[in-house]
């Protein structure tokens, strides 16, 4: 195989979505001298491994002679005397009329069927020259190369020629990248490794430099097809896009069904218009002069206002018109301290029967009777999060009323009017509770000015006996199906008596006044628990109680005549047999507390 050059015509099994359609298996002859390959020894191979890769050229009319051009004319020449030497006897057949560059790739297209892949996969691994590989084959140099990041792909194709063929071919295949763009690379770096990959459906970049027009510019003519963008920034680089040309780009990408933006502070005001855009993340937003959403199909939408007092933002308006052009709208974030109860009822308003998940962030203005209008419009909601909001006990009592069968998430973080006695009644009252998040709710007025013991003590003394309910509160939870539990900073936290068999995740960071004998854990599967900044007597309590077995406590049952009866211990039971342990209850994992936030 020392005349083979590599046939990149041909896909490989695992790239399924590179398979050709029919039975075309593109060209079978020399890219050199245009003779057959199958058992054929290029006479150019060894005499001109200095001349560039033929370039294809079209026939003549008549058909009698075609011409390969090289990049010097000294090449040419070699090329034309090899053609004359050839024996009068042997009759070489005419190259054919339409030649191809050794590399070339332009015959690729998407298969039907994995079957036809299977049958073609061998004549792709004839043709690839491996040398220098190990004899590794081809299906498993195509895992191992997709696995490498973009900077280690680019150093593999300079292996050899196998995995330089490989490696395009994986650019080529590709429908998923994402690529961190380091603060001194220009936009020719990007556009490099984007045009390397005409198929890419999905693009998350991670911008370490300015992002500007000339970016998007660049996203849309290398992707052309592309269906979900992601650009993150990081805190030094700056987003220059403005509302005009973010609309712009939105408007001519009319397979984009997923944006996502970080650091949209420069908009100013932008009208989108999209009917494939289903979901839309903007983060960083400030003063918006305008926001007009033109999108019938959008399902999902987050706007993350800056915290800035000088936000001149109508959120009222904006919620307004954005429930009316929107109809289909189903997840629902919205994060600033403007939000207030007028924006809530104008949400209300919408008829927007299919929101499954509503998030009102940082809304101070939002209280109680925000809760009822949200009840009265959205029976269906799924996830509710109302942190950094002033509602109290009393909303939490409708919402209780109005999601028991259908609420699984409740987020009510730096709420400072709700007390443990509404944590309590929502656990129990909501019982496909899978996710509460209660932290910086409990805390302690003056855990920010003292700083020591003796310290506190004086602070306790001061404070009235009418406020020290408030200081120390206790927290009793039982419940069947909580998986996470969030308590962090609530210093007021006194006692704490968790009973809960699927509580994976508990998070105590921060809780300085938890009594380490007021802390009782009942939860067999739990996997984390997060106690930084506690004390250490409460480290040590958590990780005794979660690192013990439960299972080698007897446990006991009253009779009706008030005997106990107790568990025969496993030391007295006979062996099990090889049925029971088919049935026995997987071991439970290790529960790791976590001390670093």
């Amino acid at each position: 195989m020392h005349g083979h050059q590599p046939h990149p015509a041909t896909p490989i099994s695992d790239a399924a979505f590179l398979m050709k359609s029919g039975k075309k298996r593109g060209n079978y002859n020399c890219g050199r001298c245009g003779l057959p390959k199958k058992g054929h020894k290029c006479p150019l191979t060894d005499e001109n491994d200095d001349m560039s890769t033929p370039v294809s050229t079209p026939a003549d009319a008549g058909g009698d002679s075609s011409t390969v051009a090289t990049r010097n004319s000294a090449s040419a020449a070699v090329s034309g005397s090899l053609t004359g030497i050839s024996p009068p006897s042997v009759m070489r057949p005419l190259p054919p009329s339409r030649r191809r560059r050794a590399l070339s790739f332009d015959d690729i297209s998407v298969a039907e069927s994995v079957d036809e892949l299977e049958e073609e996969r061998g004549d792709w691994e004839e043709d690839l020259d491996l040398d220098g590989s190990g004899k590794l084959p081809v299906s498993c140099l195509w895992e191992v190369l997709r696995r490498l990041p973009p900077a280690g792909l680019l150093s593999a194709a300079r292996v050899c020629r196998g995995w330089r063929e490989t490696s395009k071919r994986l650019w080529r295949a590709a429908e998923e990248l994402r690529l961190r763009v380091p603060a001194k690379a220009q936009i020719g770096f990007v556009g490099s490794v984007l045009q390397k990959c005409p198929g890419l459906l999905k693009l998350s970049l991670r911008i370490e430099s300015d992002v500007d027009a000339t970016m998007l510019a660049c996203i849309a003519f290398s992707c052309p097809n592309l269906q979900s963008l992601e650009i993150f920034t990081s805190d030094s680089s700056v987003n220059r896009l403005s509302g005009d040309e973010l609309s712009r780009f939105i408007a001519e990408k009319r397979c984009l069904t997923s944006l996502k933006i970080e650091g949209c502070s420069n908009l100013g005001g932008f009208v989108f218009s999209s009917t494939s855009l289903s979901t839309l993340w903007l983060s960083d937003l400030h003063s918006l002069s305008k926001m007009v959403f033109n999108c019938p199909n959008l399902k999902e939408i987050s706007l993350d206002f800056s915290r800035q007092e000088n936000d001149s933002t109508d959120l009222t308006t904006v919620v307004d018109a954005m429930g009316r052009s929107c109809p289909k709208l189903q997840n629902i974030h919205i994060a600033s301290i403007r939000l207030s109860h007028a924006a809530v009822l104008a949400l209300s308003a919408a008829n927007l029967r299919g929101l499954r998940m509503l998030s009102l962030v940082l809304g101070l203005e939002i209280t109680d009777a925000s809760v009822a209008a949200i009840a009265s419009s959205f029976s269906k909601l799924e996830l509710l999060d109302l942190s950094g909001s002033g509602i109290s006990d009393s909303g939490i009592g409708m919402i209780c009323n109005v999601f028991p069968e259908t609420l699984s998430k409740l987020l009510l973080a730096l709420c400072p009017n709700i007390t443990s006695s509404g944590i309590q009644f929502a656990a129990a009252q909501l019982p496909r509770l899978e996710l509460m998040d209660c932290g910086m709710t409990l805390c302690d007025p003056n855990s920010g000015n003292s700083t020591d013991e003796e310290d506190n003590d004086y602070e306790l003394d001061k404070t009235p006996n009418s406020k020290l309910h408030l200081i120390y509160q206790k927290l009793i939870i039982k419940h069947n199906r909580l998986k996470k539990l969030s308590l962090w900073g609530c210093s007021g936290l006194d006692a704490l008596y968790l009973n809960c068999p699927h509580l994976s995740d508990l998070n105590l960071n921060s809780c300085r006044n938890l009594h380490p004998e007021r802390l009782l854990l009942q939860c067999p599967n739990l996997e984390s628990v997060h106690a930084s900044d506690c004390q250490d007597m409460l480290v040590k309590t958590i990780q005794t109680q979660v690192y013990s077995d439960f299972s080698d406590y007897l446990p006991s049952k009253r009779l009706p005549d008030g005997s106990k009866r107790i568990r025969v211990p496993l030391f007295c039971n006979p062996q099990p047999s090889d049925d029971d342990k088919k049935w026995r209850r997987p071991a439970k994992r290790q529960c790791s507390v976590i001390l670093t936030s």
